[in-house]
């Protein structure tokens, strides 16, 4: 089972991105470990949105779009109004991945400068990795993605454990009581509308976020895994398709485990070095090369290779997967607006590559015009996905949920574990949208 897992590796590829690296570590900075509560709770109170609509995929053999147009309510050209917003609120956190590229256009800088002026170097660092994605990316196989995208997790996921058990023999080593100070569900005394703003901002980041489960049925179809299954009417299908469903709940567990380790370590590294009386939240287009203090402070100048190598593997392997799925996304679109034969193979990846370019393009394009920082484009792109695609999302998801083949449907405890998540989730965002406006306690 765990050498059939694969789609949630390209998940926890996406997911642990700029979240982690920048808008964890800069929460981290502003309110030290109050938050770590919210951090945790993103993290896991997904995953059985994520199981479901896995679930729908891997057994009736649609991608989200397709899944999405059997929820009630008005359509146009045969698209459901889930999808068609939702891709409308996909557009507003684009700001993310324009954030993470000039992330990582200022990384590179900051190891290799290409030009006497930091604004010339980090542009022709941007158009480097632009050129770099857009090739890798161009023959669009699966299999070529998630071994790139395993290489990446595994780099960062080495690079930030080493860096927090490293951090416990130094005079910042994290106590018990700094820990249980963070999961105490509270916004604090001070600043809570900035407060409530971050976890909005957290719920939209962490974990496997609305544009990851979006995400997920395409990996899960293109791993495979419905076509293991096979025909309905085929000899033995319910068992076959019941066995690649705990397939699948072990691959969206790996996937949550991975994201609630590693997230949880950047938020705690962030809380013990960068939080406290005269310091503060790092800011600007060098925010990773500031972020790397969470390390050069503690251990000296040999720990900042390590740290930068594990910053480039997590904003790119976010970059990377992000690319694809937009390609994919857009493509299911075109499709699903019968503007396109959903069925030629060799059409659908045409758009794949041609949404794929777009996006990159926009993404560099907007680096190059608007020189914006990247901490705000990231949070600004997480705060939308947040408090607009996630709701949107969960209400297409737990509708799907109970429309999904009754034979292989979740049962009871997982009907109640679905419905309470989703519950906690939206009670976040609307007690956090509360607090921000200064009218919730």
């Amino acid at each position: 089972m765990l050498m059939a897992i694969g789609p949630g590796i390209v998940v926890s590829g996406s997911v642990i991105g700029s979240g982690e690296l920048i808008n964890t570590p800069i929460q981290a900075a502003t309110f030290g470990f109050l938050l770590l509560w919210a951090v945790i709770l993103s993290c896991v109170i997904k995953v059985f949105l994520q199981i479901e609509i896995g679930r729908h995929a891997l057994v009736h053999g649609r991608t989200t779009i397709e899944a999405l147009n059997t929820c009630p309510g008005p359509r146009w050209r045969g698209t459901s109004w889930i999808g068609l917003l939702y891709m409308l609120g996909y557009a507003g956190s684009l700001a993310t991945f324009i954030g993470i590229l000039g992330a990582i256009a200022g990384l590179m800088h900051s190891l290799w400068p290409l030009a006497a002026s930091s604004t010339s170097s980090e542009s022709l660092w941007a158009i480097i990795v632009f050129a770099a994605t857009l090739l890798i990316l161009w023959r669009g196989f699966y299999g070529e993605l998630e071994k790139l995208v395993t290489f990446l997790v595994f780099g960062f996921s080495i690079s930030v454990v080493a860096n927090l058990l490293l951090i416990q023999g130094s005079s910042l080593r994290i106590t018990s009581e700094q820990l249980l100070s963070g999961v105490r569900f509270s916004l604090g005394e001070d600043n809570r509308q900035l407060a409530a703003f971050a976890v909005i901002s957290l719920m939209g980041a962490l974990g496997t976020t609305a544009n990851e489960l979006f995400m997920y049925p395409y990996w899960v179809l293109e791993k495979g895994y419905a076509t293991h299954v096979g025909p309905r009417d085929a000899p033995g299908w319910l068992d076959r398709v019941r066995g690649w469903v705990r397939i699948l709940q072990v691959d969206t567990v790996t996937c949550t485990f991975l994201a609630t380790v590693l997230t949880a370590s950047y938020f705690l590294l962030g809380a013990s070095v960068l939080h406290g009386p005269g310091k503060e939240a790092p800011r600007g287009m060098a925010v990773v090369e500031q972020l790397s203090a969470m390390f050069t402070e503690t251990y000296g100048r040999w720990s900042y290779g390590l740290f930068m190598f594990g910053a480039f593997c997590t904003l790119y392997s976010t970059l990377v997967v992000a690319t694809a799925a937009t390609g994919r996304m857009c493509a299911d679109v075109v499709t699903s607006l019968k503007l396109a034969d959903p069925q030629d193979v060799r059409v659908r990846n045409r758009l794949h590559r041609i949404f794929q370019s777009v996006f990159l393009v926009i993404c560099l394009a907007t680096v190059l015009g608007l020189r914006q920082p990247p901490d705000r484009l990231v949070m600004f792109g997480q705060y939308v996905n947040g408090v607009f695609n996630t709701p949107l999302l969960i209400f297409g998801i737990c509708w799907m949920a109970f429309k999904t083949d009754r034979r292989i449907r979740m049962n009871t405890a997982m009907a109640v574990l679905l419905l309470a998540s989703s519950l906690v989730i939206i009670a976040c965002l609307a007690i956090s949208l509360l607090s921000q406006s200064g009218s919730g306690h």
